[in-house]
């Protein structure tokens, strides 16, 4: 249950951001990387398979931000973090062989949800989505994923990951400092939001890669 307050403050964000980091440990794609099932190959290539659909709109995320970004103060973390995440959808492409990426119309609309995001919210409720939701469930799974998957040695992707996601989640807090009650109210409902699309994501990709079979 989330911390309700009139009076919101960036401690207040920050404190219920941990709630759903602590809720998001407990998903179903959580649950299936630390599960026996990913000793079978061909439930790792289903998972990659679905990752890559994701790891393709994160780009687009990040691009976004970027490009339609024209106030300095977030413009210099936007193309820091475009730098240190440019072509990681293509690293992993390439560790897949170039297979097709599945076609699924759950995780098709939740991962693109984030991209749209992009043109439609100012700079402190895009910092939100890409810091406190997404790098912050990235550095969590790829920590967890790494773990397991390094050891098939098919893929760097979760490694690439696992080395910079933590500082990429802290270089967005700075932006969201001395904001008025009523813009912490309205990045608390982005927040909330934010993390009820990548739960549905994460949890869609978990079903797919526990299926047997699949349409590309």
């Amino acid at each position: 249950m989330l911390i309700n307050n009139t009076s919101w403050t960036l401690d207040k964000l920050l404190e219920n951001n941990k709630i759903f980091v602590s809720e998001y440990t407990n998903n179903r794609l959580m649950k299936l990387i630390k599960s026996d099932d990913m000793q079978e190959k061909n439930t790792r290539k289903r998972l990659l398979d679905c990752i890559q659909v994701f790891s393709d709109y994160f780009q687009k995320v990040v691009m976004l931000r970027y490009v339609f970004c024209d106030n300095f103060k977030f413009l210099t973390v936007a193309q820091l973090h475009l730098t240190e995440e440019y072509g990681h959808n293509i690293s992993l492409k390439q560790d897949r062989n170039h297979r097709p990426s599945i076609w699924d119309p759950i995780l098709e609309s939740t991962s693109c949800w984030f991209a749209w995001k992009m043109l439609t919210l100012d700079e402190e409720e895009k910092t939100v989505l890409v810091h406190l939701v997404l790098e912050a469930s990235a550095q969590l799974f790829f920590t967890q994923a790494h773990q397991v998957m390094e050891k098939y040695q098919e893929t760097e992707y979760f490694k690439i990951h696992f080395d910079v996601d933590e500082e990429h989640e802290k270089m967005g807090v700075n932006l969201l400092k001395e904001l008025s009650t009523e813009k912490y109210q309205r990045l608390q409902k982005i927040l909330c939001q934010g993390w009820d699309i990548l739960n549905t994501a994460c949890n869609q990709i978990a079903l797919i890669t526990q299926q047997k079979s699949l349409r590309k």
